[in-house]
């Protein structure tokens, strides 16, 4: 997972030539970046918009990094954590990490480090999500590889942007995933306008699925969070058909 423009990492340092710096190496690197200027736009911006990764000043206005890495711990979000801050103490650096930072960097840093770093945070975060290739909706079994789905004597048809929809849902077990990171992982964007994408095709999947009641059983809106996903993960793919 190095270097992929898919990627969106959030910077937030109340200082704008550090932040600004941080950002350009970042961009040269291919990441797509979103900023904070203080450390409760960095908590907003982290929950509603889930980048794939976070780099966070310590002292920030409003709330300071160390009680961002706090909010965000305590509220289930995993997004790996890389601490750039001018503090090097090493009793700075242990509560960092002991709070939930994932990695701790200092001012004045080198740049092919802090890439480094980054792209290891990534790596690490990438192997230790759980991928599955099969999920149980009910009686029905859904081979993501295959892009099929089914129970016996029916078969249906998935498309790549519905297996990544689905896988990109199951591999938050259950927790709610918000447009936007839909949008960042399944279409690679980090900004699109003002349209029914995510929506529209949930609603082909859920048909598609038979779960196009009123009441959905296996996706799920959770007003303001996205949509979560109910099934059980498969190790081995059973036959479908």
């Amino acid at each position: 997972m190095e270097n992929t423009p898919r990627e969106r990492i959030l910077v937030a340092d109340d200082e704008d030539f550090t932040r600004m710096a941080v950002i350009g190496v970042l961009q040269q690197e291919g990441y797509r970046v979103i900023e904070a200027r203080d450390g409760r736009q960095a908590l907003e911006l982290a929950l509603a918009e889930q980048p794939a990764l976070a780099v966070l000043d310590i002292e920030m206005p409003e709330m300071g990094g160390l009680t961002v890495i706090e909010r965000l711990r305590d509220r289930g979000v995993e997004i790996p954590v890389l601490v750039l801050s001018g503090r090097a103490e090493v009793d700075d650096r242990v509560r960092g990490l002991t709070i939930g930072a994932d990695d701790y960097l200092t001012k004045p840093y080198e740049r092919v480090e802090l890439i480094a770093r980054v792209r290891a945070l990534l790596r690490r975060h990438s192997r230790s999500a759980v991928e599955c290739t099969a999920l149980k909706l009910g009686d029905l079994v859904v081979d993501l590889e295959r892009m099929e789905a089914g129970r016996p004597g029916v078969t249906i048809k998935l498309s790549k942007i519905e297996c990544a929809i689905l896988a990109l849902l199951a591999r938050y077990e259950g927790k709610p995933v918000s447009r936007e990171r839909m949008f960042d992982v399944v279409w690679g964007y980090t900004f699109m306008p003002e349209t029914r994408t995510v929506d529209t095709h949930i609603w082909r999947l859920r048909k598609k699925l038979g779960d196009g009641g009123k009441q959905p059983r296996w996706i799920k809106n959770v007003p303001g969070a996205g949509y979560v996903l109910e099934c059980e993960r498969l190790t081995n793919v059973p036959a479908i058909a």
